[in-house]
């Protein structure tokens, strides 16, 4: 893979065929083993411009290369098919692009042991794998994200063995391949850091000044930029005469004397702050916050403000505006240190403190050994002294502790990816992204006002594209204002397709993927695993029950291996026990190759969906105790032993905190459904039918835009349950929102589907739904025909909780179709029995639907008693809509009895809950109309027109019959009006 495309048969390599058949065995040898399917292979080939006959082509491809394979030595099972995908079983070193990986992992290991010859060889040997560009020839998308991922790679490697010939010594030696490497990557900054090193270390002060100057002319020249605070740093060090530059022996700048008096006569006031930037922006509040604290003359010990938040999000620059912000407090110098504690090769307290002592002018020969006497000699320098400290990136407390003066006259500002436990308390500012306007402000600052001004929307949707990150919205930036051809809206698009928005997001030697990198190195093996596994289906965030569920582990197993991801910065968690990616780090991990041992995405989905249907499930049985509905859910989950839930409060809880999750996992399902697959269509519609039941404590809508696209799949797979059930909540919700006819045919459609698959628990919610869609129609015979059949399957089904609510439905019917005398019994006796089940949101509702019919029989007080039953346990219970509708109910009666004061005190409540209530315009609706008579009957006819307008819209716009009701109310205010006219003048 580390150059041209080619199977090694011995000594011979042989060609693997055309450009898109390379592709494909590319897409298969970097699985890891894992099966890819057929669509994944289409996609990765082709992209968006597959030919129609794209799937008949990969076939082909993989018969050649099975045959090819085959005639080099492999078994013939080497290239299996799985499904409708295949998959290559190779040794992963077999292959060099993971034989690289592995001994860059290798070598890293080496480093963190001290073993700096074999981690120099190790790197040696694997930047010799390659063979040029990687994949070189290879089309197609996923071909184009591995070759820039595998071409970062090298040149990682390479810097990282160039490090470790300068910290061996080598310096002369790595003089040439580093000036090679600058002619290749000119715009890696840190290579020419690199090359000032060696060349200084050589006794070439010079050149090495000289590289310098080159770095400026070409960054200047192709990015607009100026050299980090790296590089300007090393090259103040370098005008200075750093004596820590120098080789620990041999070479020509370690045969120079010493300076006289046996000092290196650093600097008397150390100004070791790497440069502010110009275009800061943003962090005011953190700012004032942190300068606070560290400028404070009142107190008493040492002064410790800490940033911690994720690789990018702006952590040093904020330091450092701070740090320059109030340097003139601390009149005796300032001394930085990049601790480089988010990478493999963090600093050595010890040798900062050796720099550190030479800067505030200790000869070398006079510091310390051990650490603990550089740390009491550092102390001891600083005790009379006011120096501020900028230790940036550090890796842990223990790393810090011995950096820390004692004098609480110095002040110290740390950076650190996680809150560092352990050193001395102080401000501490969490990071968090920016906020729209302070990324746009960054953009505008960069890119200029002229360009962005014309083009306001793309760059709002640029920064959305970056997730706000900080380095993203610098990078995208940065490559605007080095592009003046380039719009906006052009990189916007660019950054559209979320599997290439890495690979657009560097510039120079800045990238988002590297940031995240840094921190993805140091995870241990089963850590890594986990951040990988999770990325899918953790949207936009998990709980731990969850997520040890979707991972097949205990909870406590889970916790351990996702805390320290926290603590790595590469996952936040925002309440304990819940944990969520940045938008980019998701992406990063999405496109990390899977090792042999890592879950595939399915598995995960699965074990997930499982898990979320056996909790919905038993949420379900506490909303709707005693509905056999509850058996026909979650009845292919794992069982837990144990209750889930302890009342019907935690099981809310529970439902509201996850839904987004379980939404996000019923999605991925219907996206990567195969035909072969019925039981995951089946489980996710049973998922949304639990979680339905919680309909006014979640978004209904989004649930049923979930369960649209569920029943396209399920019709297509035949898959009849699960096509009955989804059209279930798509009926039901469009019943909330008013849409009728839609309601109407999903309903029927639900119906068709149930019946076909014998659902008679669903089927008898169609029919109920049915019902009530004839009912808010008008058509009161219709719907008691529906309702009846409702009831016959609720009974057969022994679905009384279903039976009760159809009884108060069709009581509702007859209500309204002024045949309250028949209604009034069945509303007494369902009532009754809702009380005995302890179902509190039924009998709310059986209450409610009592009230309207003892006000339809003229029983007035009997009436406004059964309403306020319901208003007490609503308010009890926590059930707002159904209180809501109790309170203009409630209201009419209060109106019919003349007392208009208490009436509109009662309507307008309940205006005010349907107006901060999307989808419930039926309900506000019939509250104007109530606010609207009593306004009318009060003499308030101003009041009552405007609101009896606002209710006509709503019935209007929903096609409701109540319409022509809500017309002849305004005809009769205006008949009034038109009265009062004629009305002579009072005295």
């Amino acid at each position: 893979m580390l150059g041209a495309v080619g199977v090694r048969d011995g000594e011979a390599v042989v060609p693997c065929g055309p450009p898109q058949q390379q592709a494909a065995l590319v897409m298969l040898a970097l699985r890891r083993g894992h099966a890819v399917p057929l669509h994944e292979l289409v996609s990765g080939v082709w992209g968006d411009t597959a030919p129609d006959s794209a799937v008949m082509i990969v076939r082909t491809y993989v018969w050649r290369l099975r045959k090819l394979l085959t005639a080099a030595g492999c078994d013939a099972q080497v290239l299996a098919r799985v499904g409708d995908g295949y998959r290559l079983a190779e040794e992963p070193l077999s292959v060099d692009a993971f034989r690289a990986e592995h001994l860059a992992a290798e070598a890293a290991r080496a480093r963190g042991a001290g073993k700096h010859d074999e981690c120099a060889a190790l790197l040696t040997e694997a930047v010799s794998l390659w063979r040029g560009e990687p994949l070189a020839g290879v089309p197609g998308p996923f071909a184009d994200r591995q070759r820039s991922r595998l071409s970062e790679l090298r040149l990682t490697l390479l810097e990282e063995r160039f490090d470790l010939d300068l910290l061996l010594g080598r310096h002369a030696q790595a003089v040439p391949e580093l000036t090679a490497f600058i002619r290749e990557q000119p715009l890696r900054e840190r290579s020419y850091g690199f090359l000032m090193r060696a060349l200084y270390a050589a006794g070439r002060q010079a050149d090495a000044l000289a590289v310098f100057g080159k770095a400026r002319e070409v960054l200047a020249l192709e990015l607009g930029l100026d050299p980090g605070p790296e590089l300007r740093s090393l090259h103040e060090r370098i005008l200075a005469c750093d004596p820590e530059l120098a080789p620990s022996s041999g070479g020509p700048a370690a045969e120079r004397p010493p300076r006289e008096g046996g000092a290196s006569a650093p600097p008397a006031r150390p100004a070791q702050l790497p440069a502010d930037i110009s275009d800061f922006s943003g962090r005011d509040e953190a700012v004032a916050e942190l300068c606070r604290a560290l400028a404070d003359p009142e107190r008493t010990a040492l002064a410790v403000a800490s940033v911690s938040g994720m690789g990018g999000i702006g952590k040093s620059t904020l330091a450092l505006r701070v740090a320059h912000q109030i340097k003139g407090e601390y009149p005796d110098g300032q001394l930085y240190a990049d601790l480089r504690g988010s990478g493999t090769d963090a600093a050595d307290p010890g040798t900062i403190l050796v720099s550190f002592l030479t800067a505030l002018g200790v000869s070398r020969r006079k510091i310390p050994g051990s650490l603990e006497d550089r740390s009491r000699l550092f102390r001891t320098l600083l005790d009379d002294r006011k120096v501020l400290l900028l230790l940036d990136n550090a890796r842990d407390a223990a790393q810090v502790r011995p950096l820390l003066p004692g004098a609480a006259r110095c002040a110290v500002v740390v950076t650190s990816r996680a809150r560092l436990v352990g050193v001395p308390s102080g401000a501490h500012v969490r990071l968090e992204e920016f906020s729209t306007a302070e990324a746009l402000c960054l953009v505008r600052r960069i890119v200029g006002e002229s360009r962005v001004a014309p083009e306001e929307e793309a760059a709002l949707a640029l920064v959305v594209a970056c997730a706000c990150l900080p380095l993203a919205v610098r990078i995208v930036a940065t490559r605007l204002s080095s592009r003046p051809g380039w719009t906006v809206a052009h990189l916007v698009a660019r950054l559209a397709d979320e599997r290439r928005r890495l690979a657009e997001l560097r510039a120079d030697d800045l990238a988002v993927a590297a940031a995240f990198e840094l921190g993805y190195r140091q995870l241990t093996d089963p850590q890594a695993r986990v951040f990988r596994s999770l990325a899918s289906v953790a949207w936009p965030h998990i709980g731990l029950g969850a997520a040890a569920a979707a991972l097949g582990l205990a909870e406590a197993d889970a916790e351990d291996l996702l805390e320290p991801l926290v603590d790595a910065a590469l996952l936040e968690s925002p309440a304990p026990g819940r944990y969520r990616y940045h938008d980019l780090v998701r992406d990063f991990a999405r496109q990390l190759p899977p090792a042999d041992e890592d879950l595939a995405d399915s598995d995960v989905e699965r074990r997930l969906l499982d898990h979320l249907l056996e909790m919905a499930g038993e949420a379900f049985r506490w909303m709707v105790p005693g509905d056999p509905v509850h058996s026909t859910i979650a009845a292919g989950a794992v069982r837990r032993d144990g209750p889930r839930f302890t009342d019907l409060a935690e099981a809310r809880e529970w439902v509201i905190t996850e839904f987004d999750c379980a939404l996000h996992t019923v999605q991925l399902l219907v996206r990567r459904w195969e035909a072969a697959e019925q039981e995951p269509l089946t489980a996710a519609a049973d998922l949304l039918v639990a979680l339905s039941s919680f309909g006014q404590d979640v978004p209904y809508a989004q649930m049923a835009l979930a369960a649209e696209a569920l029943a396209e799949a399920a019709a297509l797979a035949g898959n009849h349950r699960a096509a009955g059930r989804a059209h279930f909540i798509c009926g039901n919700a469009a019943i909330q929102e008013t849409r009728l006819t839609r309601a109407r045919s999903h309903a029927q459609l639900a119906a068709g589907f149930c019946r076909r698959a014998g659902d008679r628990a669903i089927l008898q919610q169609a029919c109920n739904d049915l019902g009530v869609i004839a009912q808010f129609e008008q058509r009161y015979d219709d719907a008691a025909e529906f309702f009846d059949e409702a009831l016959v399957l609720a009974r057969e089904w022994g679905q009384r909780s279903g039976e009760l609510i159809t009884t108060l439905n069709a009581a509702l019917a007859r209500i309204r179709g002024r045949r309250a005398e028949e209604a009034l019994p069945a509303c007494e006796e369902a009532l009754a029995a809702l009380r005995e089940m302890a179902d509190r949101h039924g009998v709310a509702h059986a209450l409610c639907v009592r009230g309207q019919a003892l006000h339809e029989l003229g029983r007035y007080p009997e009436a406004l008693a059964g309403y306020r039953e319901c208003l007490d346990l609503c308010a009890t219970e926590g059930i707002p809509g159904q209180q809501a509708q109790a309170w203009y109910r409630y209201a009419e009666t209060l109106r019919v009895m003349g007392d208009a004061e208490e009436a509109l005190e009662a309507a307008d409540r309940a205006v005010a809950y349907y107006r901060t209530v999307p989808g419930r315009d039926r309900d506000r609706g019939y509250a104007l109309w109530t606010r609207a008579r009593v306004s009318h009957s009060a003499g308030h006819h101003g009041r009552a027109l405007e609101q009896a307008g606002e209710a006509l819209e709503v019935f209007t716009r929903t096609g409701l019959p109540e319409a022509a009701q809500v017309r002849a109310l305004i005809d009769d205010i205006h008949g009034i009006d038109s009265l009062d006219g004629v009305r002579p003048a009072p005295a």
